[in-house]
């Protein structure tokens, strides 16, 4: 393993877990200050618990990596040592869980019967500048605007803030205190992200931005699969590794893991069908030969 930034493309089967969990450990083990730590960011909190007991299975010390969820990785990070410098949580704040979400949302679509609209269309992500409707009927737009923009409003009232306010309000204090991102990238020997096709722009550009502050003496290794992007219409998108590499600022080589240690070559052959993005998939199990239906 070499110390650069990497940014991987692993194909389906090809080990992905174990290779993240190796490159934990031994950035954990080359780091040089007790004042610095190695940071992964995981799709689930599931996926973080899983990484964690494997390195610590490996006999390595975890006490100075930190790993979780982006919302996770926002909160702890950047918002609660930070948000005093935002006007929206400078007087304290409170995350609300999808259960209180779900409920001030369907109070407010109540009213709407024509055109009706439910709970379920107000689905929605930030950008750097704004939020985007997930809701693909766009006759119901005006409606939908209408009711966030009284969600809003109740959550700024009560100095609430929900999943996707994280993000965007994690985002604001990034780009308007540079300052931040620098401290950061002081903290941050490594920063790991893994599935990043589910991964969405907003999130791309705070995590960017940190690894800019740290002028290359931040790392980086981001790793997932285009072809396995789920997510596009809640934000998600697989980013290209040249845009990465430009928002970065930083030097970052590119690497595939392309052998499929999971199914056999038919199987592998049948999902070319399919494969959007042309990686390269062989098949290197001990079964590789089998007739899979």
């Amino acid at each position: 393993m070499e110390a650069g930034s990497v940014f991987l493309i692993a194909c389906p089967g090809s080990g992905k877990t174990r290779t993240l969990t190796y490159k934990i450990a031994y950035e954990l083990s080359r780091l040089e200050s007790n004042k610095q730590f190695v940071v992964a960011i995981t799709y689930t909190h599931r996926a973080a618990d899983e990484i964690h007991e494997r390195i610590e299975s490996l006999g390595v010390d975890t006490s100075r990596l930190w790993i979780g969820t982006i919302h996770s990785f926002c909160l702890e990070w950047i918002l609660k040592p930070y948000g005093v410098y935002h006007e929206a949580l400078d007087r304290g704040f409170r995350v609300i869980d999808q259960f209180e979400r779900e409920k001030i949302l369907e109070a407010l679509c109540k009213p709407y019967q024509k055109p009706k609209i439910t709970f379920w269309d107000c689905e929605f992500y930030f950008t750097e500048t704004d939020y985007v409707l997930s809701c693909p009927q766009t006759w119901k737009h005006d409606g939908l605007r209408e009711i966030l923009g009284r969600y809003f409003d109740i959550l700024r009232e009560s100095r609430q803030i929900d999943f996707e306010l994280i993000l965007f309000y994690a985002y604001q204090l990034i780009a308007r205190h540079p300052a931040i991102s620098t401290l950061l990238a002081q903290l941050f020997s490594f920063v790991l992200v893994d599935e990043y096709q589910d991964t969405k722009r907003i999130q791309y550009s705070i995590i960017a931005a940190i690894l800019k502050a740290g002028q290359g003496t931040t790392k980086t290794f981001i790793v997932g699969d285009p072809n396995q992007a789920i997510y596009q219409s809640l934000g998600g998108y697989p980013i290209a590794y040249e845009d990465f590499k430009a928002m970065a600022g930083i030097d970052i080589e590119e690497r595939e893991l392309s052998r499929n240690y999971r199914s056999s070559e038919r199987i592998i052959d049948y999902f070319g069908n399919f494969n959007v993005h042309a990686t390269v998939i062989e098949a290197a199990s001990d079964a590789k030969a089998y007739q899979s239906l």
